[in-house]
């Protein structure tokens, strides 16, 4: 007596597997990266003195490249790259980033700060136009950006050969009122490709504004 044949899949079905496995493969990753981050990431925020931590860990790292690259010169930020969007008219930028801060691992999680000069670069001579930072704070978790956690001003000014920082504080309108701007389906960045930061006169000492959204940030005058 004949053993019964084995049952046989159509050609059809033994090639749909692997080609279904490969498809969810290639999609998978976009789907992820184009899908809208959660609401309470989008709310979320930092204390004031966690800002401040951090925003101190952007700056020792600005200090220490003006003192390596420009031996002490912050006229050296000129060198940086500068930054331009595709697709806009908007003038290149110029940034400097600090990445991975109280990170367990690269990219996994912790905070990226950047910090985008405003305005003309200052000249090298004593009592020049003080370089005018806005610092925003972007946390990362499961190795993606999930929130923009903080914007304020940093001002530097450089005195006889010595860095004087002066750190503005958050302001928690300004930055609800930015966020709410953002565009959820694309990933998440500071600055973003459409802002529009400048300084503006005010009388409180040295503030700033995205143009866009009006919202304004300030730094009392640190010579007061």
């Amino acid at each position: 007596m004949r053993p019964s044949p084995s049952p046989v899949t159509p050609v059809w079905r033994r090639c749909a597997g692997p080609w279904l496995l490969l498809a969810l493969v290639l999609l998978l990753p976009a789907c992820a990266s184009r899908a809208p981050r959660p609401v309470a990431a989008a709310e979320a925020s930092l204390s004031e003195l966690r800002a401040r931590q951090i925003v101190s860990a952007w700056q020792q790292q600005l200090a220490d490249y003006i003192e390596h690259a420009g031996g002490g010169d912050p006229a050296v930020l000129a060198r940086l790259p500068a930054q331009r969007a595709t697709g806009t008219l908007r003038p290149a930028r110029i940034t400097f980033g600090a990445l991975d801060i109280d990170a367990s691992s690269a990219e996994r999680d912790g905070f990226d700060v950047q910090g985008l000069l405003l305005g003309t670069l200052p000249g090298a001579d004593a009592g020049a136009e003080p370089y005018v930072f806005v610092v925003g704070i972007v946390q990362r978790d499961g190795y993606r950006p999930v929130a923009l956690v903080d914007i304020r001003l940093v001002v530097l000014a450089a005195q006889r050969g010595q860095l004087d920082w002066s750190i503005g504080d958050g302001n928690p309108q300004a930055l609800m009122r930015y966020r709410a701007r953002l565009d959820p389906t694309v990933p998440l960045r500071f600055p973003a490709d459409q802002d529009r930061f400048e300084r503006v006169a005010c009388a409180a000492g040295i503030c700033a504004q995205e143009q866009l959204t009006s919202a304004r940030w300030t730094l009392n005058d640190p010579t007061q």
